[in-house]
C-alpha cells in the first residue's frame, strides 16, 4: 500500500502512476487504508477477468489450455498472493495494450505501455519486453514497429536518468499517511533514496540469480523448442525477443531482492510469450510436449509467500503430506487452507 502513496505530487519520479492518478480520490478517502485496499482487489480482479476472456474466446488449445495450467502450478496461486503489488497494474497495462494493438489502434497502445515504467521501472525486464515481442510479431511495417516499441523504452530509460525523489518527499508521503491513520512501509519509501551499488549491501545479488538460474533455464529452453527456428531475418529477430522475453525477469536478480517474486514473473513471462507466440500457427505437438514437460519442472521450483507459508508442492506424495503438515488430524487435508486466527 505505501507503493500506491508515492506520487509526483509529493516529489516521487518514479512508481508515480497510480499514486498520481488516486490522488484526488485519496485525498476525498481520508487517504484510508481501506480505499487503497479496494483499489488492489479491483486490479485483481480485472485481471481475472482478462484471463477468463482469454480462455472463453481462445481459438486454439494451448490458448484455451495454457491459462488453466499456469493458475494449477504454484505461480497462480502467488497472482492472489501479491494483491497490491504494482507488477498487477503492469500486466494489465501490457493487456490493455494488446488489446488495443490486436484491434489495429498500435499508436494507442503504444501510449498505454509508455505508462508502465511510470508504474514501476521492473517493466524494463518485464511488460516491455513482451511488448517488444507483440510488435514485431505483427503486420507493422518495420518503421512503425520500430516506432511504436521504442517509445516505452525511452521513458524507461529516462526514469532511470533522473533522480528518483525530489527534496520533502519523504515528509509529504509520511504526513498524507498518517492523514489516513495506518502505518507505512519504512523499508519501501527508503528504496527511493538509496542507489542500486548501496541495495547491492543488504543482499546478494549473486546467491538470488543462482538460485532462480534452473528456472531462467527452463523458461528459455522451454521458449526455443516451442518458437523453433526462423528462416528469414525478420522471423529470426522475434524468435530471438521471445527468448529473451521469456528470461529477463531472470535479470531483477540484480535489482532486489524479492527472490521469489522474481521467480514468480518468470513463469508469468513464459506463460504470456508462449500465449502470444501459439496463434494457430505453431507445431502443436511440439508444443504441448514441451509445454507439459516444463511445467512439470517448475512444479518442483519452491514458491515462498511473505508470510511464512510455502505454496502446495505438486510432486508426488507431497499434496497429501502438506495438508497432513498445515492441519494435524483426520480433519487436514492438500486443499485445506491454514488461517493465523
Amino acid at each position: 500500500m505505501t507503493l500506491q502513496t508515492t506520487s509526483l505530487t509529493d516529489g516521487f519520479r518514479r512508481r508515480f502512476l497510480v499514486a498520481t492518478v488516486l490522488y484526488p480520490l485519496a485525498e476525498w478517502a481520508g487517504n484510508a487504508y481501506w480505499f487503497y485496499a479496494a483499489f488492489s482487489l479491483a486490479i485483481l480482479a480485472l485481471l481475472l477477468a482478462v484471463v477468463v476472456t482469454a480462455v472463453v474466446r481462445a481459438t486454439t488449445p494451448v490458448r484455451r489450455w495454457l491459462p488453466v495450467a499456469f493458475f494449477v502450478l504454484p505461480a497462480g496461486g502467488y497472482l492472489f498472493h501479491e494483491v497490491g503489488y504494482l507488477d498487477q497494474v503492469l500486466f494489465l497495462l501490457l493487456f490493455v495494450a494488446l488489446w488495443l494493438g490486436g484491434r489495429g489502434r498500435w499508436w494507442a497502445a503504444a501510449l498505454v505501455m509508455t505508462l508502465a515504467p511510470t508504474a514501476h521501472e521492473i517493466s524494463a525486464l518485464t511488460v516491455i519486453p513482451l511488448w517488444l515481442l507483440a510488435v514485431w510479431r505483427s503486420a507493422l511495417s518495420v518503421r512503425t514497429a520500430f516506432a511504436v516499441s521504442t517509445l516505452p523504452v525511452a521513458v524507461n530509460a529516462l526514469l532511470f536518468a533522473v533522480p528518483s525523489v525530489a527534496p520533502g518527499a519523504r515528509e509529504h508521503l509520511i504526513a498524507r499517511i498518517r492523514e489516513g491513520g495506518w502505518n507505512w512501509r519504512e523499508d519501501a519509501i527508503a528504496l527511493f533514496f538509496r542507489t542500486q551499488v548501496q541495495n547491492w549491501t543488504a543482499y546478494d545479488p549473486w546467491n538470488i540469480a543462482l538460485s532462480l538460474a534452473p528456472l531462467a533455464l527452463v523458461a528459455i529452453t522451454v521458449t526455443a523448442v516451442v518458437v523453433g527456428r526462423g528462416h528469414d531475418t525478420r522471423g529470426w529477430a522475434t524468435r530471438a525477443l521471445a527468448v529473451g522475453a521469456s528470461g529477463a525477469p531472470f535479470l531483477l536478480a540484480f535489482g532486489g531482492w524479492d527472490e521469489h517474486r522474481w521467480a514468480f514473473l518468470l513463469c508469468v513471462n513464459l506463460a504470456v510469450v508462449v500465449w502470444l507466440w501459439c496463434d494457430g500457427h505453431e507445431n502443436v505437438k511440439r508444443t504441448a510436449v514441451t509445454l507439459g514437460l516444463g511445467l512439470l519442472l517448475i512444479t518442483h521450483v519452491p514458491l515462498h509467500y511473505f508470510d511464512g507459508f510455502t505454496s502446495v508442492p505438486l510432486t508426488g506424495t507431497a499434496l497429501t503430506h502438506h495438508g497432513e503438515a498445515a492441519h494435524p488430524g483426520p480433519q487436514g487435508g492438500p486443499f485445506e487452507v491454514p488461517v493465523r486466527w
